[in-house]
């Protein structure tokens, strides 16, 4: 166990406040062919990019978007799904152009409270009930969807979400939106080549260090409790200081700005997930993958990226 590493993160429990007034918001998502991404308050909660033959459901916990009680936006974005195609000698995901009849969009956003062993100890009720609508087609009769045959749709709407807690977060940072491109990628990226480094040689104390703000957070937003914390920091030892971790290179990647302009993160161009990752060996010629999803924003009074989720 990585002393330093526990003690900055090992105790975020004891500053959680309000924990008897706990309330979780969570996003129940079902996308059906087409590709996604799900933004609350502009912050990227859940996201699909990928082949189209199938459908995805899940439950999505939101509170880390959620800096404070009131109205709280949402919005899915829609594209079409991606084919598997080979391309010099590769396979690789080609989107279509535009999104197929057949695609469907719905969500719900529920407030609950959770149990001390994870079970749901009371619903707060549905906060949003979001279907996109549909439309008998004239020859077949099946329902489609409206919107099908654009190459884009994007839905949004708000909803109140009564959580006790305020956070900082990035509600007063710097609009990086309004910053050089060039200028503000080159300072991603010396933050991503950081933390590259740290994940080779598990420099754990140096990654808890940079992370604790945005853990502090966290903590906050899901009510941690000391084996909440626990769970959290036994995770957080394993996967950032994998064993025999073998990073790969930087690259193939663009800079996505969220947060209404004041979030920053790398993501892939292909998948939309993160580019800083590497792979461990789990058996002879067998191999496994970690992927490090970091976002980071300029607080209020400073000029460098910090990490805030």
């Amino acid at each position: 166990m990585d002393v330093k590493a526990t003690e900055i993160l090992g105790n975020l429990y004891k500053n959680v406040k309000h924990n008897d007034q706990r309330i979780n918001y969570q996003a129940m998502i079902f996308i059906g062919g087409c590709n996604y991404e799900v933004l609350i308050n502009d912050y990227p909660v859940d996201r699909y990019f990928g082949p189209g033959d199938g459908s995805s459901s899940g439950s999505t916990p939101i509170n880390i978007a959620i800096l404070k009680p009131g109205i709280q936006k949402w919005k899915i974005k829609v594209y079409p799904v991606r084919d598997r195609k080979e391309v010099n000698g590769e396979v690789t995901l080609v989107p279509q152009n535009i999104i197929q009849p057949g695609a469907r969009v719905e969500m719900e956003i529920e407030g609950v409270r959770f149990s001390e062993n994870g079970d749901i100890e009371k619903r707060f009720g549905k906060v949003v009930k979001f279907e996109a609508p549909l439309k008998k087609d004239d020859k077949s009769g099946q329902n489609m969807l409206s919107d099908a045959g654009k190459p884009y749709i994007e839905y949004s709407g708000t909803f109140q979400a009564d959580v006790p807690y305020t956070l900082s977060g990035w509600e007063n940072s710097t609009d990086l939106s309004k910053m050089n491109s060039t200028v503000l990628e080159k300072q991603l990226l010396k933050e991503y080549q950081k933390f590259h480094g740290w994940l080779q040689n598990g420099k754990l104390d140096e990654m808890a260090n940079a992370k604790l703000t945005a853990e502090k957070e966290v903590a906050q937003a899901f009510f941690y409790d000391k084996k909440t914390n626990e769970n959290f920091l036994s995770t957080f030892l394993q996967r950032w200081g994998q064993k025999g971790l073998k990073m790969q290179p930087l690259e193939n990647y663009k800079v996505a700005i969220y947060g209404d302009g004041k979030i920053v993160t790398l993501i892939d161009n292909i998948d939309g997930s993160s580019p800083l990752w590497g792979n461990y060996e789990v058996g002879e010629n067998q191999f496994k993958n970690n992927t490090y999803m970091l976002y980071f924003h300029i607080p209020k009074g400073k000029t460098e990226l910090e990490v805030i989720r």
